[in-house]
């Protein structure tokens, strides 16, 4: 083999390698919008994310991964917040498509009135997504999403900050949320704080335990 035909192989290996990479890169951005879309209730962006004919199973509902998502983001914004963590992909690369696995965990903050109280259940969530993806002129989404559950707890909390539902340190739904800001946070304004008693103000709200 000449040097010519030796480079040539290298390079061919280096962009194969490369493809590897933006795929896996691709897949592992799809994951996290997923994360954001539901989080945000952004039902565009979730829609992003899978294929029209792609399938979800989510157990609560099987079928059609588009119509899960109109389904879901009303159900979602009705509660006060949720978060989704995703870790761990693990992607096995089949041609045009992969199969992958990654971890999820979620709090759902449900709100529930008792009494003249406002109080919640923060519902912990875990689990694993196995998915299957598909890559259709470049772009990769999902096409088959199974659901795994291996773990839930409830329990019931008050408010953990006390802050207005509209002010910009908490999360809020699309497009409301400061996400949608972009770089334009940068010409925001900041109200000066020179700081709290974060720990004196959480006893505080809690001096009913101590006092039983």
């Amino acid at each position: 083999m000449n040097e010519i035909d030796a480079l040539t192989q290298r390079i061919e290996a280096l962009e194969e390698r490369l493809r590897g990479y933006d795929d896996r890169r691709a897949i592992c951005d799809v994951l996290y919008r997923y994360a954001r879309s539901v989080d945000r209730c952004d039902l565009d962006l979730l829609k992003s994310c899978y294929w029209p004919d792609g399938t979800d199973v989510h157990w609560f509902y099987n079928g059609n991964a588009h119509a899960f998502a109109d389904y879901v983001v009303p159900l979602l914004a009705e509660i006060a917040s949720s978060q989704h963590s995703i870790t761990n992909p693990i992607i096995e690369p089949h041609g045009e498509r992969a199969f992958v696995e990654c971890q999820w965990y979620v709090v759902h903050h449900i709100p529930l009135q008792e009494g003249d109280t406002e109080r919640f259940i923060d519902q912990q969530l875990e689990g694993r997504y196995i998915d299957v993806f598909e890559n259709r002129r470049g772009e990769w989404r999902i096409l088959h999403r199974q659901v795994v559950l291996e773990a839930g707890r409830e329990f019931v909390t008050t408010p953990p900050l006390p802050l207005p539902e509209d002010h910009p340190g908490l999360g809020q739904r699309a497009p409301h949320d400061i996400l949608s800001q972009g770089l334009a946070i940068l010409d925001m304004p900041i109200d000066p704080v020179n700081g709290a008693d974060l720990w004196g103000d959480t006893r505080a709200r809690h001096s009913h335990v101590s006092d039983q």
